[in-house]
């Protein structure tokens, strides 16, 4: 029977491996225009708390990119910078998630990684223990919220439609990330930084008010006839964004005694696509993996039956 629940969870884990949206870089911009849609919501946040001036994160900022990259499709890596006069990246937006992450807390360690909002690291460890904790989060991803998001830009603003359950209580937020940005304060040989936090709304769904978000966005919620609410938010593009290295998520979270949980989370980032030869292979790998687990656990069962008549 533990054989049997351990390759249940095993198939589990399978199905979530493909999540999330994933642009080439080159075509980004383009299909941005268009409007691009993601659905699904088994997405890991992981927030780093960094700094341009912390020497252990310049030196561990490699590692760590190399192992997001390994769990590309359902890992979002979201770099926050405190605003404290001294790190030029800090902003309102990341000034509000780290508020909201730490409860105001003045004591922060950098680095210090965040698995869907629950602290899992502080230091410079072993980067194969932040991999395990990945690997123990996504274990735990069977049940999520859904969400529907979809992007697009409009003239000199971005444009977000997320859809959910209206049934749900906590709060949802959108972020925009940036990469390749510059500082002038950094140590070591790291002056650009990825995946850096530079905008979020965040909304409370229990009174539809707005808890963080500066005057450059708007929102609108309506209730659909399927138990399903639309938020459709608008950003006019701040003129120091560079629209051509951004990225988005979105998420679902509560938070009870200080402690923040994120329920569900979907993002649409620029990288490099897997090809159609690959998105084959995987369902069929899928299906003749299932097939010999099956097989397996039929076996299994057949062996049990004689040993137990023996």
């Amino acid at each position: 029977m533990r054989i049997k629940k351990t390759l249940i969870s095993v198939l589990i884990i399978l199905t979530f491996i493909l999540n999330g949206t994933i642009i080439n870089s080159e075509s980004f911009t383009d299909d941005l225009v268009e409007g691009i849609e993601t659905n699904g919501g088994s997405t890991i946040i992981l927030e780093e708390y960094t700094a341009t001036w912390c020497q252990t994160c310049a030196e561990i900022d490699p590692d760590v990119k190399e192992l997001v990259s390994m769990h590309d499709e359902r890992v979002a890596l979201i770099a926050l910078h405190p605003a404290d006069g001294v790190d030029d990246l800090g902003n309102y937006a990341s000034s509000k998630r780290i508020n909201y992450l730490f409860n105001n807390s003045l004591m922060i360690q950098s680095p210090t990684f965040l698995l869907d909002g629950d602290i899992v690291m502080k230091g410079a460890n072993e980067i194969n223990m932040l991999n395990s904790k990945i690997m123990q989060t996504q274990s735990k991803k069977s049940n999520f919220t859904k969400i529907n998001l979809s992007v697009k830009k409009v003239n000199n603003s971005i444009e977000f439609e997320m859809e959910l359950d209206s049934k749900l209580s906590g709060i949802v937020n959108i972020m925009i990330i940036e990469n390749k940005l510059v500082s002038e304060n950094y140590v070591g040989e790291l002056n650009r930084f990825d995946n850096v936090l530079v905008e979020m709304i965040s909304i409370d769904l229990d009174n539809y008010n707005l808890i963080s978000g500066t005057e450059e966005w708007s929102f609108v919620i309506t209730n659909s006839t399927n138990n399903k609410i639309n938020i459709f938010a608008k950003y006019n593009i701040d003129g120091k964004m560079n629209v051509e290295n951004i990225g988005f998520l979105a998420s679902h979270e509560v938070q009870n005694d200080n402690m923040t949980s994120v329920l569900g989370a979907v993002k649409i980032i620029q990288g490099e696509n897997i090809n159609e030869s690959n998105l084959l292979f995987i369902p069929i790998f899928l299906i003749v993996f299932s097939l010999g687990i099956f097989a397996s656990l039929g076996k299994l069962d057949q062996n049990q039956i004689i040993e137990e008549e023996q």
